[in-house]
């Protein structure tokens, strides 16, 4: 009797670390802001090229041929879906801030083009939006939100990247 109870109790911990290995990251959702906030990693389009180049290179195009960035881009964005199995990976403009800083509540308006006459042209021109593009794995909205990764997907991705992610806010007030 005794092994029975045995062999049903270690059944148990491998079902209940498997269910635990497969929830969701544990994440806080940021507070509510005019655009949607994203949850990912700051890269470059030159980041994009070199995992594609480094990981896929019999699948690009020749380096000198028209295209051959976002082509590169394409590839190194599907291996990273199949590296990870993080389905819903997207890549977003998102505001850029000095370090630690908010965004400025005027890079709103501006980046979505309401200026309503507040502005005269010279100040739109010499206005200054800083921009990243962001690999996002989640948003705050509510149903990306809760189909985030798992965190083993999370740490392999963090990995590939190089360093860990963050909240970031959407150039746009709707995507």
């Amino acid at each position: 009797m005794s092994s029975l109870l045995s062999k049903l109790f270690d059944t148990l911990k491998i079902s209940t670390l498997d269910s635990i290995r497969q929830r969701p990251i544990k994440l806080v959702r940021p507070k509510k802001q005019p655009n949607p906030q994203f949850y990912g990693y700051a890269i470059s389009y030159e980041w994009l090229v070199q995992f594609a180049e480094q990981h896929c290179p019999e699948k690009l195009r020749d380096r000198n041929s028209k295209g051959y960035k976002p082509h590169a881009m394409m590839r190194a964005y599907g291996h990273l879906v199949d590296f990870t199995g993080i389905n819903n990976l997207d890549t977003i403009t998102c505001f850029n801030p000095m370090e630690g800083a908010s965004v400025p509540p005027e890079w709103i308006p501006v980046s979505n083009c309401y200026f309503d006459d507040v502005l005269s042209d010279e100040e739109i021109l010499a206005f200054q939006i800083r921009t990243v593009y962001v690999l996002t794995v989640c948003s705050d909205e509510e149903e990306s939100f809760e189909d985030r990764p798992i965190q083993e997907q999370m740490d392999y991705l963090t990995e590939l990247v190089g360093h860990g992610p963050q909240w970031w806010m959407g150039c746009k007030s709707s995507y």
